[in-house]
C-alpha cells in the first residue's frame, strides 16, 4: 500500500504593486511545522522544482530563542541560506495560519544566516531588518561584463563603480546609461557563470535611475544562473545592497540621507514589483507588500 504525505501550503505574491493585477514575486509556503519535520531534504529540493517559483520555504520549529520559526528556503535547484522575498512571504504565512498572534508587531525569523528581525507595518506590508551593509571588491572589466549580458560596453556607466556590496548575500552592481539598454539586456547564463567563476558571486544586479513609473528611484534586473533562476521578479535580498549602493554614492543626488529608495523590478518578465529599501544608521530595512493568491495540499507519495 502506498502511503500519500499531504502537505499544506500557501501560495503568495510578495513586493507586489498594487497598480498591477499580477505581479511580484511568486512563493509557495509549507507551513505545517509537524509534517515538514518528516520531509527529507531531497524531497524538499523536489518539492521545490515542482512549484518552480523562485522560492520555496518550509517552516520547522527553531533551535534559536526568540525565533517564531526556522525557515529553510529552496531555489529551483538548491537550498540557500538567506533570501529576502521568502522571508517576507513566509513572514505574511505565519501570521495567516495563525502560528503567530494576530497582534504581534514583529518577530524573529531563523534563517541560514542566523536570526533576523520581521516587522508587521500592516496586515499587508512586511519588513525585514537585513545585515549591516559590506562594500566589497570592485569589478572592472567592462568588456567581461558587457558580453555577458549582450550589450555594447558603452551602456555600462562609468560614473559609479561595478562593486559587490552584500546585507546578507553578495551581488554584483552594475549601473547602467539608460532604461533602454538595461530592458535590452540578454542574460546569457553559461557565460555569467564563466565570467564569475572565481568572485564573490555570480549574481548579477542591472541598474538605472530612469525608471518606468515616476515615483519609482531605481529600475532593476537581477540574475542569479548559480542558483536555478535565469531572471528574478523582485529580489529582497538584493534590495539592501541596491539601497546601500544607491545611498553611498548617492545616485539619486539627494541632499539627505536615510530617505526611503523605490525599486521597480520584474517588468521585463512581466511580473511588475515594487521594493522599499531604506539605510537608516547603517540599518537596512526592505519592506513590500504581500498578497494571498492561494491554498491548497502537494500529494507525496
Amino acid at each position: 500500500m502506498i502511503t500519500v504525505q499531504i502537505l499544506p501550503y500557501v501560495q503568495t505574491s510578495v513586493f507586489v504593486d498594487d497598480r498591477y493585477l499580477f505581479g511580484g514575486n511568486q512563493l509557495a509556503t509549507f507551513w505545517n511545522k509537524k509534517e515538514n519535520a518528516q520531509i527529507k531534504v531531497k524531497t524538499m529540493q523536489g518539492i521545490a522544482l515542482e512549484m518552480n517559483f523562485s522560492e520555496t520555504t518550509f517552516i520547522e520549529e527553531s533551535s534559536i530563542n526568540n525565533c517564531s520559526a526556522k525557515v529553510r528556503i529552496f531555489t529551483p535547484a538548491k537550498e540557500i541560506p538567506f533570501a529576502g522575498h521568502p522571508a517576507l512571504g513566509t513572514a505574511f504565512v505565519l501570521k495567516h495560519t495563525k502560528l503567530v498572534e494576530s497582534s504581534i508587531t514583529e518577530t524573529n525569523l531563523e534563517l541560514g544566516i542566523g536570526a533576523i528581525t520581521v516587522e508587521y507595518l500592516s496586515p499587508n506590508i512586511v519588513r525585514m531588518i537585513q545585515p549591516d551593509p559590506k562594500f566589497l571588491d570592485e569589478f572592472t572589466d567592462q568588456f567581461a561584463i558587457a558580453r555577458t549580458v549582450n550589450l555594447p560596453v558603452s551602456t555600462i556607466s562609468t560614473q559609479y563603480p561595478m562593486q559587490y556590496v552584500s546585507t546578507g548575500t553578495p551581488f554584483l552592481i552594475i549601473p547602467l546609461t539608460s532604461l533602454k539598454a538595461l530592458q535590452q539586456a540578454q542574460p546569457n547564463s553559461s557565460l555569467i557563470l564563466q565570467t564569475l567563476r572565481n568572485q564573490l558571486t555570480t549574481k548579477i544586479v542591472l541598474l538605472c535611475t530612469e525608471t518606468v513609473n515616476p515615483d519609482s528611484d531605481v529600475h532593476v534586473r537581477m540574475f542569479a544562473p548559480d542558483v536555478g533562476v535565469i531572471e528574478d521578479p523582485a529580489t529582497g535580498s538584493a534590495a539592501g545592497p541596491i539601497g546601500a549602493y544607491v545611498e553611498q554614492y548617492n545616485l539619486l543626488q539627494r541632499d539627505t540621507k536615510g530617505e526611503p529608495v523605490i525599486i521597480e523590478q520584474g517588468y521585463e518578465i512581466r511580473r511588475p514589483s515594487q521594493l522599499i529599501a531604506e539605510v537608516v544608521s547603517k540599518n537596512v530595512l526592505v519592506s513590500g507588500k504581500v498578497k494571498l493568491v492561494a491554498e491548497g495540499n502537494f500529494h507525496v507519495d
